[in-house]
């Protein structure tokens, strides 16, 4: 059974799985994207964009598992997704 916890995170008091506390950037799939571009919102990711509003409105850290806009630059690598169709 998951143990939850009680903490301040920027300022707001929020409840959190005790085993994911902080793990938020190890699984979420914006911090392995070359289009990621935190405090840029100009040229950053607009999904990345949209998800950083919800969470600041709703006081809510989502990490994101899919998205149809990730890009790892690999070289020799094909770029794919919606905004590199095949």
């Amino acid at each position: 059974m998951a143990n939850f916890e009680q903490y301040r995170h920027h300022g707001e008091l929020v409840w959190v799985n005790s085993e994911l506390k902080g793990k938020h950037r190890d699984h979420c799939l914006c911090f392995s994207c070359g289009r990621f571009k935190p405090g840029v919102p100009e040229t950053n990711c607009p999904k990345a964009n949209l998800n950083y509003a919800v969470c600041i409105v709703g006081g809510l850290t989502l990490p994101v598992y899919e998205c149809p806009n990730f890009y790892k630059e690999i070289a020799n690598m094909p770029k794919v997704g919606l905004l590199h169709p095949e």
